[in-house]
């Protein structure tokens, strides 16, 4: 929808206030500012001159998005808000006033608009479905059925902590592993690039065939030397490559081989396990229904195995199945977890279980995390060091050859 800038008269104070909203057009902006109790002077629509928001998918992509730490500050702010009794439109002017995210800013004033123009809430916020997921909608629908908002908002801002908590443990975990492809990459071209030519103008003044490891290397300089360039488009391609078919046909392929991956597949699965039930467990203390809550739930993991998985488990409930056996069939959450699951059914305290579960997953991710933070020292060094040995006997093998035959 356009954007309309107005100024407009203010009746409490006599002032002139200025400021934008979105509307379908220029009548509904001027009964967006009447219903607010404002009298308008000037109302006239933006025209958005930056033209790579325009283009379908590069638009996409540019765009600004609010962070899910952002969102979570704005959430848990929002409970305290309602809970003192400040009206839903006033606690969103004020979290408007005070959040640090543009896009946050932009996406609370038009989402006032929009209530004040008798949507509510969750409706509003479901046109930003970059910042906003099916869950954190159905939560806060959940919360407008049941009055209860002030509360679903908490519920809301422990999940998203626990959230990001288990993103940072995540990243932390890869970005060893990716430090140690960068830096052993970065040894090898310094290698081939500094100190492998100076080794050549010594080699062709032998007049001797010189042996494999060595031609090898030779080959290997020489190429980066002179296709360099070809060498970083093939990787910058094979990436593009990678990621387009991560996300399309070879989903999949690719979910599926992650989680084989040594010490980091079990990380990734005990990461998508707890995610799944911590959320299902929000869900189901928000009054959402076990099925619905499932396929919700089911929306926070990012891996096609994990939610065949899942898909499978919700299946066998509306078949009048249980929970806990079908997450037992998978082979994907730990024993513990399924028998805490199983006596959450059988004494009907299942949010309780399934936070208990969650918990004792957490545990396990960090675990997990110190396994892989202590492997990967002996790997890189060993790597390292296999590298270097190679590198140092192709480079002094023809120089012990010479040194023979005198």
């Amino acid at each position: 929808m356009p954007i309309y800038a107005y100024a407009a008269i203010d009746p409490e104070t006599r002032k002139i206030v200025k400021g934008k909203l979105e509307a379908a057009d220029l009548r509904a902006a001027k009964e967006v500012l009447r219903a607010q109790g404002q009298i308008p002077t000037t109302l006239q629509e933006e025209v958005d001159v930056n033209l790579l928001n325009k283009i379908p998918m590069l638009g996409t992509l540019l765009a600004p998005k609010a962070g899910l730490k952002d969102i979570t500050v704005m959430v848990q702010q929002m409970s305290t808000l309602l809970d003192a009794g400040i009206p839903l439109i006033e606690s969103l002017y004020l979290l408007e006033q005070q959040s640090k995210s543009n896009r946050l800013k932009e996406i609370l004033r038009k989402a006032r608009n929009d209530i004040v123009s008798g949507d509510s809430l969750s409706t509003a916020l479901a046109r930003y479905p970059r910042e906003f997921s099916r869950l954190f909608v159905n939560m806060i629908r959940a919360g407008e059925v049941s009055g209860e908002l002030d509360k679903i908002c908490n519920r809301l801002t422990s999940l998203m902590e626990k959230q990001l908590e288990l993103d940072g443990k995540i990243k932390g975990a890869l970005f060893m592993p990716l430090i140690t492809l960068v830096v052993i990459f970065g040894v090898i071209i310094l290698l081939l690039v500094m100190v492998v030519p100076q080794f050549q103008v010594l080699f062709s003044g032998m007049g001797k065939e010189l042996p494999l490891p060595t031609q090898l290397l030779v080959q290997a300089s020489n190429f980066v030397k002179a296709a360099w360039h070809v060498g970083i488009v093939a990787i910058v391609s094979g990436i593009v490559w990678f990621n387009m078919f991560r996300k399309g046909a070879g989903k999949p392929i690719i979910d599926a081989w992650l989680l084989t991956i040594p010490l980091i597949g079990n990380l990734l699965n005990k990461v998508y396990c707890s995610s799944f039930i911590r959320t299902l467990a929000t869900l189901l203390g928000a009054g959402v229904s076990l099925t619905e809550a499932i396929s919700t739930a089911s929306a926070t993991v990012d891996n096609f195995v994990m939610i065949t998985a899942l898909e499978s488990v919700r299946d066998s409930i509306l078949l009048g199945g249980s929970l806990s056996k079908p997450m037992e069939t998978s082979k994907l959450f730990p024993y513990m977890v399924v028998k805490m699951t199983a006596i959450g059914e059988e004494t009907g305290q299942m949010e309780a279980m399934l936070n208990k579960a969650a918990n004792y997953l957490d545990q396990e991710t960090d675990a997990a995390v110190a396994t892989l933070t202590k492997m990967i020292e002996p790997i890189m060094i060993f790597t390292l060091g296999g590298i270097l040995l190679f590198v140092m006997l192709a480079l002094y093998l023809p120089l012990w050859s010479v040194m023979d035959s005198h």
